[in-house]
């Protein structure tokens, strides 16, 4: 015997109707992958940093983080879907992103990104470093909560953007990342600031 739903018609006829967002292609579902996996990457990378130089509590912090992107960005749980259902439900639906501020502050930290990634010299690189990580900090600061405005609504994407932007303040995340792998930390922010925000500025340059 058949056991019926009657309020899910309703729910598969509203799914139906509903014009699909951005987050339901196959290609921004690759892009949220790709994001995923490249922040689990360098993740791993500062645990390993950390665990050499004898920081066991910060190194188990930073795993911690990159198995909770590696379960977002894999179908376990729903994963990578409650991202995008997320994004679809939250923002897309409901007018989209505010894209002017976010896109402005990912544009400032990836022009001092992009003059660390231009230094060859290690030496050269380690005294840039030192002169401008309060800079560099403070963009970073700036940018996350910007996220953490826009992404407004609790959901995943939120807890993401709370759980890196506690890393960030409390255990040094933004030097390691620049030690281990500056250029995907770069990759990173270019890639969600598309991902999310693709109304650039016009601020943005060939940034």
């Amino acid at each position: 015997m058949t056991t019926r739903c009657p309020f899910l018609l309703p729910l598969f006829l509203l799914f139906l109707l509903a014009p699909p967002p951005p987050s339901a292609s196959g290609l921004w579902l690759g892009q949220l992958k790709t994001l995923l996996s490249l922040s689990r990457s360098l993740l791993t990378r500062v645990a390993n940093a950390r665990a050499t130089r004898g920081d066991l509590a910060g190194a188990a912090r930073a795993r911690k983080i990159a198995d909770k992107l590696r379960l977002l960005g894999s179908g376990e749980g729903g994963g990578i879907w409650s991202l995008g259902w997320d994004f679809a439900r939250n923002y897309a639906w409901r007018g989209g992103l505010p894209t002017a501020e976010v896109s402005r502050a990912a544009s400032q930290l990836l022009a001092a990104l992009v003059e660390f990634s231009r230094i060859d010299s290690p030496t050269e690189k380690a005294r840039w470093a030192v002169r401008n990580y309060l800079n560099l900090l403070a963009l970073s600061n700036s940018l996350l909560e910007k996220l953490l405005h826009a992404f407004s609504r609790s959901g995943p994407l939120r807890e993401m953007v709370l759980v890196i932007q506690e890393e960030a303040a409390e255990g040094e995340l933004i030097r390691d990342c620049l030690e281990v792998g500056a250029a995907d930390l770069e990759g990173l922010v270019r890639i969600a600031r598309d991902l999310f925000f693709s109304s650039n500025s016009s601020d943005d340059g060939e940034l």
